[in-house]
């Protein structure tokens, strides 16, 4: 018997039918070497992404992508040879470029990676390429406390970044960037608020740090129901591990700030409570 697949169309109207689990192509295959990634099988999947170049109708588009991803998972490895070979046998020079640069970065060279390519005119990229060049070397900016150049380039990214979840990390990069190197918390703080606003619920490491800030700017400011009122988008009953604690001592910090002592000291205390609390949150808390 073949194995039977679901297709599933608009309306909510689904159709069965058979498939042969022989045919593949390289859409496919890449979905199934991403299941290595989300297992954390670094080795198995740079192996998985470079046979994914080696078909006779792959494109230069899929043999860059692929070999991409597999240089992010030489990274993760910190294998950072095999990450600058990877680099060198991608077939599109901007993606090649892009991925030298997180290598770079992944080895805290951003000097180097601003040596290197500050002259990159990004705007001859393909378009498709040009938010990830943008924000590989924006970062380099931050951590070189050049500050104006690097939120040019962060405007870049966020103008030709369309994906959510790393549009709030440029985001959370140039709230830390307007307010460690521009030394311009307001326009620190509309950065961050863009991460969490507009939702009733966050649960992504970077909205977390974006509440965090804006609540110790806005507490510097001494603007202590809009710090407070930050925490709103924290479900605490919900929250666990490691970010719990994080915001139950921001948001005691901000209480502490405000005056409001016991109500802080509570939040303190939950820290302390918890059995699992990471050591540097229970020292903190007390």
């Amino acid at each position: 018997h073949k194995p039977m697949k679901f297709a599933h169309f608009y309306g909510g109207n689904s159709h069965q039918f058979p498939a042969d689990d022989t045919v593949t192509d390289y859409l496919i295959a890449s979905r199934a070497t991403a299941n290595l990634v989300r297992a954390r099988k670094w080795k198995n999947a740079i192996t998985a992404y470079v046979a994914l170049t080696t078909g006779k109708k792959v494109t230069d588009f899929q043999k860059s992508d692929a070999l991409q991803r597999a240089a992010g998972c030489a990274r993760n490895l910190r294998d950072y040879r095999r990450a600058e070979e990877l680099a060198g046998l991608i077939p599109i020079d901007a993606v090649a470029i892009t991925v030298r640069m997180e290598n770079l970065l992944a080895e805290r060279k951003s000097s180097e990676l601003v040596e290197r390519f500050a002259d990159e005119n990004l705007t001859k990229w393909p378009f498709w390429q040009i938010g990830a060049g943008a924000f590989a070397r924006a970062k380099a900016y931050v951590f070189t406390k050049n500050g104006k150049t690097a939120e040019a380039d962060l405007q870049t990214a966020l103008a030709y970044t369309a994906d959510t979840r790393i549009r709030t990390s440029i985001l959370a990069t140039m709230g830390h960037n307007r307010e460690s190197n521009l030394n311009d918390d307001d326009g620190a703080l509309a950065a961050y608020r863009q991460n969490f606003e507009s939702k009733t619920n966050i649960g992504g490491a970077e909205e977390f740090r974006s509440v965090q800030r804006a609540a110790a700017i806005l507490s510097k400011q001494t603007k202590f129901d809009e710090a407070i009122a930050t925490f709103h988008v924290v479900d605490f009953e919900k929250q666990t591990g490691y970010w719990r604690n994080a915001m139950l001592l921001s948001r005691g910090d901000t209480l502490a700030a405000a005056g409001m002592k016991s109500k802080a000291l509570a939040d303190y205390n939950a820290v302390l409570a918890d059995k699992n609390a990471q050591s540097a949150h229970l020292i903190q808390a007390e």
